[in-house]
């Protein structure tokens, strides 16, 4: 696969769908969320898009519609954050700088995930990615079972992304590809995997996109990037991410990795 080509065809079809601006797409900002994930092959996302066109507008910053992010992760040293979403708690959160590289904006956000399985994300804006935490970013950190003075740098996660609004309900789609993994020097790439998210107000089950993930017998998955980086890339305790990475490997299988 050669991904540049594949990308090249991605921004050939998004330039059919109606365009949106940054203004436009913060009345779906959707901080508190119904999330769902699905994994699907580069490869099968042109066809997807092209369902789906007439029903969403695409994010375009300047002449740009797949952004490029990178993300800084925190945990602590024995990965407290990674081991209570493997372990499957409640009230769990995740850390981390983000940087938007093509409107240069950057934030400290925590994202909670509570009982009911919404997430609520809570960011503060900044100047740059840092490597410690200072007292405004621990000020937003809402959690008694960690000890947030231990949060320290793990893992960095590089992607781009498609943003998707859909015309006739609160519904907003991120569409994340060429994704990859660093930490302490030691790199994974995976150009191959898009990594679909469907961020709902409420659960809505008319929505478009969801009408064809079902039509291609695609299953939502509880997939996480930074769970998943650490899964790869440390010897840490991983048993019940298996299923994912068995989805991983049938897509490799199937579609062919590179």
């Amino acid at each position: 696969m050669n991904y540049k080509e594949e990308e090249h065809k991605i921004i050939t079809k998004l330039d059919e769908f109606i365009k949106i601006n940054l203004k436009e797409l913060d009345e779906v900002k959707l901080l508190n969320r119904i999330d769902s994930k699905y994994i699907v092959h580069v490869s099968q996302f042109i066809e997807l898009l092209d369902e789906i066109k007439t029903s969403y507008k695409v994010l375009k910053i300047e002449d740009n519609m797949i952004h490029s992010y990178e993300s800084l992760y925190f945990d602590t040293d024995d990965f407290t954050l990674y081991n209570y979403h493997h372990n499957g708690k409640a009230d769990r959160f995740k850390t981390r700088y983000r940087k938007y590289i093509d409107s240069g904006l950057c934030y400290f956000e925590v994202k909670y995930k509570d009982k009911a399985n919404r997430t609520d994300k809570k960011r503060v804006k900044k100047e740059r990615i840092l490597l410690e935490l200072d007292d405004i970013d621990k000020s937003i950190i809402e959690h008694d079972q960690v000890d947030i003075h231990g949060l320290k740098p793990q893992v960095w996660i590089y992607f781009k992304r498609i943003t998707l609004a859909n015309n006739n309900m609160k519904e907003r789609l991120t569409l994340d590809l060429n994704i990859s993994f660093e930490r302490h020097g030691q790199k994974q790439e995976f150009p191959h995997l898009l990594i679909i998210e469907i961020k709902q107000e409420k659960s809505n089950s008319t929505s478009e996109i969801l009408a064809s993930l079902k039509k291609r017998h695609l299953e939502q998955i509880g997939f996480s990037k930074y769970s998943t980086a650490i899964a790869l890339m440390e010897n840490v305790k991983s048993n019940n991410f298996k299923p994912n990475f068995i989805k991983l490997k049938k897509l490799e299988e199937k579609y062919g990795r590179n």
